[in-house]
């Protein structure tokens, strides 16, 4: 069975509320002053770093047929060539 892994990286970064009107806008509507909206109020993203993954697979490299196969040719071929040896031979002896 495949294993699962999630790892999750993290990144801070700060920063005031840009400008006075934001934080007029907001002190407006959650009835507060804009000092203690600067000092409290927090804004969070969270996001993807990446929005692409790595799949890692296993699968078979060399399956049964492909060995059979392959084991099949290579008798073929030696026994070919044994069989062309020998003929050379007689035709050596019977030359001589």
């Amino acid at each position: 069975t495949p294993c699962n892994l999630t790892r999750y990286g993290k990144e801070i970064s700060m920063v005031r509320i840009p400008n006075k009107g934001s934080a007029r806008y907001l002190a407006r509507k959650y009835n507060k002053n804009e000092t203690y909206i600067r000092e409290n109020f927090l804004v969070l993203d969270i996001f993807f770093e990446a929005l692409n993954y790595e799949a890692i697979e296993q699968k078979k490299a060399y399956d049964l047929a492909g060995l059979l196969g392959d084991i099949g040719g290579q008798m073929g071929l030696f026994i070919g060539a044994s069989i062309l040896t020998i003929l050379e031979i007689l035709d050596y002896v019977y030359e001589v």
